[in-house]
């Protein structure tokens, strides 16, 4: 049995936690405000943090006990940054969308005039979602106005109040593109440090977006079962960084051609399977030493590695500097 719930009627179906997540207890920032609901039908929970005025982050984990379908809507215009970093489809019907899902590790900017600020959002039971979004401010966006096709046709369309997106199809979520906003999830700073490496790493989001739909490889015929397949074992390789499968056993496990593998992975994620490993197992190594007490040879063992050597030479390929630099 599925449910469906109005926004309206939306309070009524969640039940707030009143035991400290209110959103301000443990976190350090009065900026950032958590909300967990227990509801009759599973847990939802929300993190939100304000950056500056009209910049804020919000992070979102579903996890529902039935299929389960939100409709919402907004009262004003809305411009927003959004990826689904799940390993499932989430039914999403809304305006600007060609499809009705928003497809697992993708994601992109979309800007929806105030009467199209709604859309109708279906979760399956028994499955767990990550959403990460980011509310932006159209300043944000303006000094770029001229240097890019693709932002210039997104702010004629906005100037003109067109709900429109970004990227045609939709930004598939990259090892670059994780790696950023795993930073922005695990950042350490506090107060004013705190906002500036956010502002930053939320352009950082940007310019990445932006590099990867003008630089979209050459069309490769792919059936959406084997883009299906391709970010499967991209999600193989993200929950395999200390012990990488081999391309063959990415290969099976995903059921797919070794040879449509490859060559769809880099379509997919813009990168060879190996340098999506690399740039993520690397990304990864950099926080161990930025925020670990892990010693060289243990985050070489956790990057996949036996040698610190070769763990070393791959640092430096990455990030131009040894991985002392930062010890």
């Amino acid at each position: 049995m599925s449910f469906k719930i109005d926004s309206n009627d939306f309070g009524d179906f969640l039940s707030f936690d009143q035991s400290g997540s209110n959103g301000r207890t443990g976190w350090g920032n009065d900026n950032q405000k958590l909300f967990r609901y227990y509801t009759p039908k599973g847990e939802i929970s929300f993190k939100e943090e304000a950056v500056q005025d009209n910049l804020s982050i919000l992070y979102g984990n579903y996890q529902l006990d039935d299929d389960v379908t939100i409709y919402g809507k907004g009262d004003s215009s809305l411009l927003e940054m959004h990826f689904n970093l799940s390993d499932h489809d989430i039914l999403y019907h809304g305006k600007t969308r060609t499809t009705d899902t928003a497809r697992p590790m993708a994601g992109n900017l979309t800007f929806l005039a105030a009467d199209d600020n709604k859309a109708t959002i279906g979760f399956k039971k028994d499955t767990a979602y990550n959403t990460f979004d980011i509310h932006l401010p159209l300043r944000l966006l303006i000094p770029y106005a001229g240097e890019s096709k693709s932002i210039d046709d997104f702010l004629n369309n906005v100037a003109k109040g067109v709900s429109t997106k970004l990227a045609a199809d939709e930004v598939s979520v990259s090892a670059k593109i994780y790696s950023v906003i795993q930073d922005i999830k695990n950042c350490k700073y506090e107060r004013l440090s705190r906002r500036i490496y956010l502002e930053s790493k939320i352009l950082e989001l940007l310019a990445e977006s932006i590099h990867s739909i003008e630089n979209d490889q050459a069309p490769f015929s792919l059936l959406p079962s084997d883009v299906e397949r391709i970010k499967y074992a991209g999600q193989l390789i993200r929950e395999n960084i200390a012990n990488p499968l081999t391309i063959i056993e990415l290969a099976r496990k995903a059921g797919i051609n070794q040879t449509k593998l490859k060559t769809g992975f880099k379509v997919v994620f813009g990168n060879t399977v190996f340098g999506y490993l690399q740039e993520i197992r690397m990304h990864e190594a950099k926080r161990y030493l930025l925020d670990s007490d892990l010693t060289l040879q243990q985050i070489t063992q956790l990057s996949g590695y036996t040698s610190l050597s070769n763990f070393s030479i791959a640092f430096k390929r990455i990030f131009g500097y040894p991985p002392t630099k930062l010890r």
